[in-house]
């Protein structure tokens, strides 16, 4: 794939000198002379040509018409082919032949279709690789980049401002578009990917990542070529420049993840690895274009360190609403991981000053939070009492962000107080604690609201998508520990129960005393000293669910009981071996397993154990390798991690020794790539645990690079 090779960047691409457009037209309504238009009027200064043998002058004075690439007689940085998909591949080998840069390929008909399709795609590629040329597409809808005037998308009117935006559709573009302009914010770049056959969003992220003028990356996926290293690169390089990425992943139940014999991969879907990924790289995952635009508007005004807020509105019903949407379910964001929001608990000062401002009639909380103003006295008597109550409550220290609620902007005959108000917002906004605003005039943009966004504060039309884009916005906790390093070695694909745990232990993993018999005769070796009472069950690697055929028996007290046991067993499953180990006391049962994702590679599973593994899936997903603080993390993420620590009568365990068992397990993911390998159930108790039974399988298929890519 383009993306893990060396190449000439993206200059050419991004910020091309010169462009011309093959396939230009008289016709309006080709896509060719729209995009020279289209360009045209988006301040390009470079030099734009218009290719086309069979029309002498396009009759646009900002574009020179010429019969062929190689008329121009110069250097071009960018060739946008607007030509079908049969013309495609000998125009490449033109543009490589003349030097040109990088090509933009808008047919469609090429890989996706398969075979000879497919075909003319790799040849493309090789001819662009050892060109050195870049490739965007094919099946692209263009590119807009408004620092370099270019726009070579048949969309015009696109709102500016700092948002990248990164998509697979030009549908979600355009909703984007129509979105982005409601929510006051717009887009220093939009491009469209198409296939990826070499171009794709890891290396666009990370040229965004240093771009000045992006504030914010919004990536709308389908899914990638080739593996996910160029992505999860991308991703890694908007973190370390301080630029929130977010993602809406298009297909997120189309398919599970490839079927294996052990429960994680029933358990890991595609939609929960692409998850931990985000989740690793701090990136924020969204379900709609609506969420995108909602986190985008948030993200690109307000970065709260935490969610402690304070909220201000000038109606109860707003109040009441207000209170439900940040306490409540709805604000816990797409991811476990994400951080939440919280009502603030003022302190006895900054309640006293409160209680100075609020109306005498005004409703009351005791913690002053929220601040009703909507009586005599309040709001619509006095504007800017909104702004002395936010500066009061700003000046906490046990407050993270003032979240103001209600009408604001709808009341025209103090609109003056309402954008001196606004004013005074900004300011406080910009100096001291982020403020974000619902508002239900805010898709309305009357004056105090354009005076809002126009200093750099967020207005949502309701307060359910204000919370559900601020909790988004909240980072989490980043664990200190550094990440240890891979390690590989040979294994062979298949492991019976021995082996397996051979393995493990070979990874720092603790295990009970577990030995493999064949028969009586090492049966009665091995029962001279076992630890009773003791645990048999059989060790067929053909029974993943060994409790549900009988195969397993408990508290065995003695080696006659032992004996008498494995008789029965082997009356039931003739010549099957049998595995004996110490019979284990109750305790928290849990799932530690790995997997391979065919586009992140080896990740970490956690959760439910025992019975529960396939009728609750409650599970977290780590890549791998993972520290300890990352397993910590993902352990108690999961929804019944209250019972970790004592809730409901239950006795807490040790979590930093399950912890240590995850972060083990990640590393031999990474080693052993080609297994997947389960500790089901692993018995967690006050002081320690203890690994019940393990599984180890083939991982199917040995070569996940998709086909085409350059």
């Amino acid at each position: 794939m383009g993306e893990d090779r060396p190449n000439p960047g993206l200059g050419s691409l991004l910020r091309p000198r010169v462009i011309a457009v093959v396939g230009a037209s008289r016709d309006p309504a080709k896509w060719g002379r729209r995009v020279l238009e289209s360009t045209s009027r988006a301040g390009f200064r470079g030099a734009l040509y218009g290719v086309n043998p069979a029309v002498s002058d396009l009759g646009l004075p900002s574009a020179k018409t010429v019969a062929s690439l190689a008329d121009i007689g110069g250097p071009v940085d960018l060739a946008v082919l607007a030509r079908p998909a049969a013309a495609t591949p000998a125009l490449i080998e033109e543009c490589a032949a003349l030097g040109v840069g990088s090509v933009l390929i808008t047919a469609s008909g090429f890989g996706e279709l398969g075979g000879d399709h497919l075909a003319a795609e790799q040849r493309m590629c090789a001819v662009a690789k050892a060109a050195g040329m870049r490739l965007l597409g094919p099946n692209t809808f263009g590119m807009f980049v408004a620092s370099a005037g270019v726009n070579l998308t048949p969309r015009e009117g696109i709102p500016g401002g700092s948002v990248a935006l990164l998509t697979q559709s030009g549908n979600v573009a355009v909703a984007m578009y129509e979105l982005a302009r409601q929510a006051g914010i717009g887009f220093s770049a939009c491009v469209g990917v198409g296939n990826q056959i070499d171009v794709g969003l890891g290396e666009l992220m990370a040229h965004f990542a240093g771009d000045p003028a992006t504030a914010a990356i919004a990536v709308y996926v389908e899914g990638l070529r080739g593996s996910g290293a160029a992505f999860r690169a991308g991703l890694d390089a908007c973190r370390a420049a301080a630029k929130p990425v977010v993602v809406l992943k298009g297909g997120r139940t189309a398919h599970a993840a490839p079927a294996i014999t052990t429960h994680t991969g029933a358990l890991a879907s595609d939609g929960r690895v692409w998850q931990a990924v985000l989740d690793a790289a701090g990136a924020i995952a969204v379900e709609s274009i609506q969420d995108l635009t909602d986190v985008l508007a948030v993200v690109t005004s307000v970065r709260p360190n935490a969610g402690r807020a304070v909220i201000i509105t000038d109606g109860g019903g707003d109040t009441v609403m207000a209170i439900d949407a940040v306490t409540g379910p709805a604000q816990a964001g797409s991811g476990r991981t994400r951080g939440s929001l919280s009502l603030a608990v003022p302190s006895a000062a900054t309640r006293s000053a409160l209680d100075e401002l609020i109306p005498p009639n005004a409703p009351r909380t005791p913690a002053r939070n929220p601040v009703t103003l909507d009586t005599a006295g309040g709001v619509e008597d006095d504007p800017m009492l909104l702004a002395r109550c936010a500066r009061v409550a700003a000046a906490d220290d046990g407050v993270d962000v003032i979240v103001i609620g209600g009408l604001f902007g709808g009341y025209p005959k103090i609109v003056a107080g309402e954008v001196a108000c606004a004013d005074d917002l900004v300011a406080l906004h910009n100096s001291a604690k982020p403020v974000i605003v619902q508002s239900a005039f805010a898709l309305a943009s009357p004056e105090p609201i354009r005076r809002l966004r126009e200093g750099g504060i967020a207005v949502l039309p309701t307060i359910d998508q204000l919370a559900r884009a601020l909790a988004r916005t909240i980072p989490r906790a980043q664990p200190a520990a550094t990440r240890p390093p891979a390690t590989s070695t040979a294994s062979s694909a298949v492991l019976p129960a021995g082996q397996t745990a051979s393995l493990l232990r070979e990874h720092g993993i603790d295990l009970p005393p577990m030995t493999v018999v064949a028969d009586q005769a090492e049966l009665a070796g091995v029962a001279a000293t076992a630890s009773y009472p003791a645990c048999l069950k059989i060790a067929d690697t053909s029974v993943s669910h060994k409790s549900d055929v009988g195969g397993v028996v408990l508290d065995l007290a003695d080696a006659a009981a032992l004996r008498a046991a494995a008789d029965r067993l082997w009356q039931r499953f003739p010549g099957r071996p049998l595995l004996v180990m110490p019979s284990l006391p109750t305790g928290t049962e849990l799932l530690v397993g790995t997997g391979h994702d065919a586009l992140f590679g080896p990740f970490v599973l956690v959760g439910r154990g025992g019975i529960w593994a396939e009728t609750d899936p409650d599970v977290a997903i780590s890549m791998a390798p993972c520290t300890e603080a990352e397993a910590e993390r993902a352990l108690l993420s999961l929804r019944f991690a209250a019972t970790f620590t004592g809730a409901r009568g239950t006795k807490a365990i040790d979590i930093a020794a399950v912890a240590r068992l995850i972060a083990a397990v990640s590393r031999l993911a990474v080693a052993h790539p080609e297994l997947s390998v389960e500790a089901n159930p692993v018995i967690a108790y006050p002081d320690g645990y203890a690994v019940a039974d393990l599984r180890a399988s083939a991982r199917p298929g040995s070569d996940d690079r998709s086909p085409g890519a350059c």
